[in-house]
Formats: C-alpha cells, sequence, structure tokens
C-alpha cells in the first residue's frame, strides 16, 4: 500500500511524533510506501527514530503567531488558528500525491483528510486521535469557561463535514472509543500503541538498599501544561518527607506550549515548601539518551495528569516506556492505560488530584521492596509480552485494509 500519514506538530517532544514515527517505521519494514507530511520539521530529539523515513514540510500559510495575553487575546488567538489551520489542511491536500491508498491523519490534521477525499474520492482515511479533542477542559475562569464550551459545542456542526470524511477512527482507549461513538461516529477501534521495549530495557533494579535508607527517586515527565498535575508530584514529596523518607524527584516538563504561568506557579510551589535540594525541575527537555538514563536513574514513575470530564488525559505512551526501564508505576487511575494494568499487580493507582495517595503509594514500595520487585517485574512482562511497535503495525495495516 502506499499510504500518507499527515501531523501537524512533529517537532513536539511528545508521545503522538514518537506514535507516528514507530508506526510509519514498521509499515515502510512491511513493505509499504510512506510518505509524512508535516508543517514542521522532525525535531533533533527524535532524528534516530525518524531516519528513513520521507518527510515533506509543508509550511502554514500564514502563521498564527503568539497569542497576546487576557480573554480577548485567547478569542482572537484560537480564531486565527482555525483559519490558519484550514488554510494548511487545503496546502497539504494539494501537495500530496494523488494515489495514496490511505491517508492517516493524527489529531488535529483531522481536516487534511477531507481535501484530500475531493481530489481522491476512493482513498481511505484514518484518523488517529491519541485523546479526546473535541473537549474543552476546565480553566476556572469564568468567561473561559462559559465561552470555551460554546466554542466546541458549535465546532460539532462547523468541522461536520470534516468528520464525515472519515471511513474509521483508531483510538488509543475505550473511554474515547465510547466518546466518539457517542458522538455519532462509525468504524472506532482501539489499537494500542507499541513501545520500543529493548530501547528503553533495564533490568529491575534491587531496590531493598535503598528502601532500607528510606529513599526512592521519583519520576514525572511531560509536556508541560496545567492538566499534567506536576504540583501533585511535589505535593507528594513534601508529604513523604514529612513523613521522614527521603524521596527526591525528576520533573522533565518541556514548556512547548508556552505555559509560563504554569512553569512560575511550579518553581513558587517547590520553594513554598524549600524542596530546592530534593525536586529537580527540567522545563527545556531531554535528549533521547538523557531520557533514558533518567528512567534508568529513577525508582518510580509517577503519572498524575488529570483532564476533569467529559475530557481526559488519554493513555500516556510514556507509562509504558517506564515499565520497560524497569520502574514501578504509580498512574491514576482516570488514566487510559489503566485499561490495560491492573492495581497492585502491574502498577499502583490512586485518585485524581490527591497527592497524599501518591504519596502513600511510595511508601507502600518504599516499606515492602519485595512488592516493589514483584509490581516493577509484573509491569515490565506486561509491556514485553503485550506491546511492540510491530504488533501495533500489524493491527493499524488491518484497520487500513478493513480487516
Amino acid at each position: 500500500m502506499k499510504i500518507a500519514i499527515v501531523v501537524q506538530n512533529l517537532s513536539f517532544i511528545t508521545g503522538g511524533p514518537r506514535l507516528l514515527l514507530g508506526l510509519a517505521k514498521e509499515l515502510m519494514q512491511m513493505g509499504d510506501t510512506v510518505v509524512v507530511y508535516t508543517e514542521d520539521k522532525v525535531g533533533d530529539f527524535f532524528g534516530e527514530l525518524a531516519r528513513g523515513i520521507i518527510a515533506k514540510v509543508v509550511e502554514l500559510p500564514a502563521p498564527a503567531g503568539p497569542r497576546s495575553g487576557g480573554f480577548f487575546g485567547w478569542i482572537s488567538g484560537k480564531a486565527r488558528e482555525e483559519f490558519g489551520d484550514i488554510l494548511w489542511a487545503k496546502k497539504v491536500a494539494a501537495a500530496m500525491d494523488p494515489d495514496f491508498d490511505v491517508v492517516n491523519v493524527h489529531d488535529f490534521a483531522y481536516r487534511v483528510g477531507y481535501f484530500y477525499k475531493k481530489r481522491s474520492p476512493k482513498t481511505k482515511v484514518v484518523w488517529q486521535e491519541n485523546q479526546p479533542l473535541l473537549f474543552y477542559v476546565k480553566r476556572g475562569k469564568l468567561l473561559y469557561d462559559l465561552i470555551g464550551p460554546l466554542y466546541w459545542w458549535v465546532k460539532k456542526f462547523t468541522d461536520k463535514k470534516y468528520f464525515d470524511a472519515m471511513d474509521g477512527i483508531s483510538v488509543l482507549d475505550e473511554l474515547t472509543k465510547t466518546q466518539r461513538e457517542a458522538r455519532g461516529f462509525n468504524n472506532v477501534r482501539i489499537v494500542r500503541a507499541g513501545v520500543d521495549f529493548q530501547k528503553f530495557y533495564a533490568p529491575v533494579k534491587n531496590f531493598s538498599p535503598k528502601a532500607a535508607r528510606k529513599e526512592a527517586q521519583l519520576f514525572a515527565l511531560g509536556a508541560l501544561n496545567f492538566v499534567r498535575r506536576f504540583d501533585n508530584v511535589v505535593e507528594a514529596v513534601r508529604c513523604l518527607r514529612e513523613w521522614g523518607y527521603g524521596v527526591t524527584a525528576t520533573i522533565v516538563a518541556k514548556n512547548i506550549w508556552h505555559e509560563d504561568q504554569c512553569k512560575e506557579d511550579l518553581i513558587a510551589l517547590v520553594k513554598k515548601y524549600d524542596l530546592e535540594q530534593c525536586v529537580k525541575l527540567n522545563f527545556d527537555g531531554l535528549s533521547e539518551a538523557d531520557l533514558i538514563k533518567t528512567f534508568h536513574a529513577s525508582d518510580v514513575f509517577v503519572q498524575a495528569a488529570y483532564a476533569p470530564p467529559p475530557s481526559h488525559q488519554g493513555w500516556g505512551l510514556v507509562n509504558f516506556e517506564a515499565l520497560a526501564a524497569g520502574l514501578a508505576l504509580a498512574v491514576v487511575r482516570s488514566s487510559g492505560a489503566t485499561e490495560v494494568l491492573e492495581d497492585g499487580k502491574t502498577a499502583l493507582f490512586f485518585d485524581p488530584l490527591q497527592p497524599e495517595q501518591i504519596a502513600q503509594k511510595v511508601k507502600f514500595l518504599i516499606d515492602r521492596p519485595r512488592e516493589y520487585d514483584r509490581i516493577a517485574k509484573s509491569g515490565q512482562s506486561y509491556v514485553k509480552e503485550n506491546q511492540s511497535w510491530k504488533r501495533y503495525a500489524t493491527e493499524m495495516r488491518e484497520f487500513f485494509l478493513g480487516k
């Protein structure tokens, strides 16, 4: 098959580009021709993964530019983004080869499928939705929380023609599937993402010496915004240290969306509790090599991300990379990852927005190092046996073929 994969942001250090590139690589190894279309270049972070993949850059006709501050700046910024996204989708569709069998549009690139089908009606269009995109996440600000839901409600009608062009939607978790079907979408299929197990792998460490000293190194990772709930991780460290545990944390939160207020709030929280020596904040991101080193130097990975209903934070590919790296995982119960993991067996679950529960889970592992060993090894075995890029690409290919 000849397959086009379309994404807006390929340089962002998030799970989406890793998923796309992992899929493209495996499809090519299966003999398919794959061309990636994007509005930006592959960043250095994913340079190794992208090697050998044809990626064509189609730049925005007129970059939206940074948003001005305040409520009205937010509204005008959203309007510019909408207009720019539509122009870009048209430009991409016009630039694409006319003979693709499948066009796989990722996340906010969904409009491209509609415009391409106007050229090639027989081409199959499959939308990869990595997490719910058509919901407003409450900000706790009155005007935003009044207008935001209205904006997404209007988009259900203005974007209907784009969604009607879809032949199928692939998602990562059951909740996203249920939400799509409730909105009238047909042919929605769950296809779980893969993991490069060997790249991240390290044997589960002997945690007993650290546990005897009542110590542990936590790790949290994700693009910076308020729904990542990195503040919950800081609060958990505070609790543990008050209980007499020498716990430290590394939080890598690359500020790709210019969430400067979120950044300042996190820095202030660390200072408030005098945790500057215990909590390391990194807003610049890590290279792939340094990311793997940080995984291997850590003991417990904490995923606290939470977006309130009707949205949710989605799958979290990084959870499974952490398990492959031999860490014990403490994950928020609302994560899509909990659909396949088991509480107390392959991970430890905690309720959203409950930093003391995070602290209790870490305390449990320190107090019971044999449980740490059992849970970390079970989680690692699950990933090795169930998640690979080859399996993911095979299932996606079957979906493309209508099997």
